[in-house]
Order: C-alpha cells, then sequence, then structure tokens
C-alpha cells in the first residue's frame, strides 16, 4: 500500500478517535390527547396531519370527544394524557381542587375574528338582550365558557344571568334545536355555526365574547400536574410542536380547513366561509388574565384562580 494512502487511512482514524460520538436523538414521546372536531379545537388535528408533532418529538395519540367536560374527565383518570379544553372548564376543575394546569394558550378570540356568537332561529323575533328573559339558551358545556362570555353580555345589556335558563347541547344540534323552538337562543362555534345558518334554521344574534376582554384564550391545552411533572421533556416538546403548529395554521386557512372538514364530516367550502380562529404562538398570561375574572365574578368558578396556579411553568 502505498505510504499516501496509509496516511491518509490512519489520520482518519486519529480524526474520528477525537470526534465524539452523534448524540442519538430520543426517541418520540408518546402522547395521548384530547380534543374536538371544531375549529377551535382543530389545532391537535393540524399539528398531527403536518408533522409538526412529530418532528419535534412527540408521537401525538388523538382521541376526539364530545365536550370540553368528557376531555377533563379522561385527563383526570389517566385514559389521556393531555387536552384541549374550554379556559373556564380548566378553571373551574382548578378551583375545585383538581390537579390540572394549562400547558400553552390555544384559540384566540378577539371581535375581529368572531369565530362563535350566540345564534337564535332565522325567523325568530328576538332582537334585544331582554327578548330572552325566561328564554333557554344552549351552550356546550354547562358552567364553561359559553355560560360565562353569555353572562358577562346580559349583565352589561341590563338582563340578569339568572333570568334565563341554560342547557347543554352538542354545536352540531344547536342549528335545528333553534329550528324546532326547543331552544330559544345558542352559542354555537365554528364550522356549526356557518352549517346552520346555510342550512337556515340559524341567524347570528350577537357577539357575546367581546364582553369579556378584547382578546384572550377560549381554548388551551392543559394536563394532569402529575403527568406533566414526570415528563418534563414531552411536555416540553409537546408545547414546541404545539406553538410550531399555531405558526402554519394562522396563515394556512386553506389548507387547515381541508383537514378539519374531514375530521368533522363538514364541507370544506362551509369551514372556508366561517370567521377562522387563530391561534396563540407564545404562552402569555395576558390571554387567560381576563376569563379568570370574570369567571370568579360570575359565580361560574367558586373562587378566584390566578394565573399562576392556572398556567404549568
Amino acid at each position: 500500500m502505498k505510504r499516501s494512502r496509509v496516511l491518509a487511512l490512519a489520520a482518519g482514524g486519529l480524526l474520528a478517535a477525537r470526534t465524539p460520538a452523534r448524540a442519538q436523538t430520543a426517541p418520540a414521546a408518546t402522547v395521548r390527547i384530547g380534543t374536538m372536531s371544531i375549529d377551535p379545537f382543530g389545532e391537535a388535528y393540524y399539528g398531527v396531519d403536518r408533522g409538526f408533532f412529530q418532528s419535534s418529538g412527540i408521537d401525538a395519540q388523538l382521541s376526539t370527544l364530545t365536550n370540553s367536560s368528557t376531555i377533563v374527565q379522561s385527563v383526570l383518570g389517566g385514559d389521556l394524557d393531555t387536552g384541549m379544553a374550554n379556559t373556564v372548564q380548566l378553571a373551574v376543575a382548578i378551583a375545585r381542587g383538581l390537579p390540572l394546569q394549562m400547558l400553552a394558550p390555544a384559540s384566540l378570540y378577539s371581535a375581529r375574528d368572531a369565530t362563535q356568537g350566540l345564534a337564535v332561529a332565522r325567523l325568530s323575533p328576538i332582537k334585544t338582550a331582554k327578548d330572552l328573559v325566561g328564554g333557554t339558551i344552549a351552550v356546550s358545556t354547562l358552567a364553561d365558557f359559553n355560560q360565562l362570555g353569555i353572562s358577562v353580555w346580559l349583565d352589561r345589556n341590563g338582563v340578569s344571568p339568572s333570568s334565563v335558563h341554560f342547557v347543554e347541547l352538542k354545536f352540531s344540534e344547536m342549528g335545528q334545536s333553534l329550528a324546532r323552538g326547543t331552544v330559544q337562543a345558542a352559542q354555537i362555534a365554528e364550522p356549526a355555526m356557518s352549517a346552520a345558518i346555510s342550512a337556515g334554521d340559524a341567524r347570528h344574534f350577537a357577539d357575546v365574547y367581546s364582553a369579556i376582554a378584547p382578546e384572550f384564550a377560549t381554548i388551551v391545552w392543559f394536563g394532569a400536574k402529575g403527568w406533566m411533572q414526570a415528563n418534563p421533556d414531552a411536555t416540553k416538546r409537546l408545547r414546541a410542536g404545539i406553538f410550531a403548529t399555531a405558526r402554519w395554521a394562522n396563515s394556512h386557512y386553506a389548507e387547515s380547513a381541508g383537514i378539519l372538514a374531514k375530521v368533522a364530516n363538514v364541507d370544506a367550502a362551509t369551514i372556508a366561509a366561517g370567521n377562522r380562529v387563530y391561534f396563540a404562538t407564545t404562552n402569555d398570561p395576558k390571554f387567560v388574565a381576563g376569563p379568570l375574572a370574570a369567571a370568579a365574578k360570575y359565580g361560574i368558578t367558586p373562587r378566584l384562580v390566578t394565573v399562576a396556579e392556572y398556567m404549568a411553568p
């Protein structure tokens, strides 16, 4: 063998000896996540479909459930590791001493991008808040953000929240219930709102959320405190995947409409025609401070839940 070849091999061996072995990529952490097939909860589906969770080291296993209450109970029961829930529903659980905390804010609300609204039947004679006195109003989950928003709005319009009756219905059932007269009003989220309007069952009546604050989180990611404390790396990676998904979703409405249409069994054109949510890209306390204060004031939570106890580190 030529001397130059021997020197080259020797140099290569020396270089290899001095170069540390490349760190092994940590295996993806399996995380069981509960969500719902409506736009404010769509971030979970987008993150899986576009690979943002996978690229963050998370093997996300999604379960689609019917409401925030069911998701909260599933996390507490150990059937899920994390989930998405109504901001106030989580506050109610924490106020009652349940070991849960917010992992990250999800969908945000502002009057500019209203993605939920109080609806009445298309031919309903209701014109003002006072017309709802004695009536029945449907929300997706009792004592949740929807009930809070309606309560604040009624109060600001001179109507006591105790003068109406709240009932629980699925978003997909609200339009027909309005048309039948079973309920007089309903707080409906997209894409169910656009579907109910397109079907001729409902019309938009009021923006009640803006009575709470100019901008805030309506939906948050959360987990059991014990799980997050035992899995700090998975928690950190999941949060990174959430915010990566948010940055994509906030500028790719057409693509996300197609993803949501498949899981919600709704035409993509119906989703695209409605107002779309936008998602938080930072873990800013301002997104939950307003709802927490309002929930305590109007008795939705039995006490004030502080931002410090609400948000996980």
